[in-house]
């Protein structure tokens, strides 16, 4: 996984050997991330994830997103899930969780502030 931080924005990139460690060392990652944002509890925190390598997901990773977006509110942060894989589109949890947090897509365009792409016509 690769991890950028600054003081508003932290980026955590899914990259595609961590397809190869498999859901759970991902699923461990991120609930490490949790904790320290929970410890750290910075203000207006957007955490945005690339999930443009994960080839698959299931419902113990979707909780952990949730749970990322719940520590994130609590501080006026948020939880942008970006360049997602068009693959995951069949998975019934990430379609559940694009109802909760708006997934980008990759190739669906940007994202406006409300959390919502709109094609650029």
């Amino acid at each position: 996984m690769l991890v950028t931080r600054t003081d508003e924005k932290w980026n955590v990139t899914i990259e595609e050997q961590d397809n190869q460690l498999g859901l759970i060392n991902t699923i461990r990652y991120l609930e490490k991330v949790n904790d320290e944002i929970g410890a750290l509890q910075p203000q207006n925190l957007i955490l945005e994830l690339n999930l443009s390598h994960l080839r698959s997901a299931n419902s113990e990773l979707i909780a952990q997103f949730v749970m990322l977006q719940s520590t994130l509110v609590r501080t006026d942060g948020r939880l942008k899930i970006v360049d997602a894989n068009p693959e995951l589109k069949s998975s019934f949890d990430v379609v559940m969780l694009d109802k909760i947090i708006g997934i980008n897509y990759l190739g669906q365009g940007e994202e406006d502030e409300d959390g919502y792409s709109y094609e650029e016509e």
